[in-house]
């Protein structure tokens, strides 16, 4: 997700791409600044985490595996203090270099603070199960 998808007309957008960015470059002293101390984060059927520490570790894991290089979004609203985002999320695989592509709909709400309290992931992480058993 690039920040030209966010407008300042919708704020809360906006601080997920910039969260994003962050996340791609792995800042992640800066990563866990977006979220509030109590954060809620769940993966599909995954057990949930919570704060954003747990949400960072399990990211950094992620990115042993593979390589985040990118979202198509097809979709993003914004609404009261929720976003949610439609796209599928591009990585290279780091084994091998291969390309391998996961829908996915992300769900984010935000606290009074406009801090992110609670990050809800679902994937169709099915071409990608492999990489992360590990992660």
């Amino acid at each position: 997700m690039s920040a030209e998808v966010a407008t300042t007309a919708r704020p809360l957008s906006k601080k997920v791409a910039d969260m994003v960015t962050v996340l791609m470059a792995h800042k992640w002293d800066e990563f866990v600044k977006f979220f509030s101390k109590d954060l809620f984060y769940k993966v599909g059927a995954s057990p949930p985490l919570h704060g954003p520490e747990d949400a960072r570790d399990y990211l950094a894991g992620v990115y042993t595996k593979l390589k985040f290089t990118g979202h198509d979004v097809r979709g993003m609203w914004e609404f009261d203090n929720v976003v949610i985002i439609e796209m599928d999320a591009n990585y290279t695989v780091l084994a091998d270099g291969s390309f391998v592509q996961v829908p996915c709909c992300d769900i984010y709400r935000f606290d009074a603070n406009g801090l992110i309290n609670e990050w809800r992931v679902y994937p169709d992480a099915s071409n990608v199960v492999k990489f992360l058993a590990a992660a």
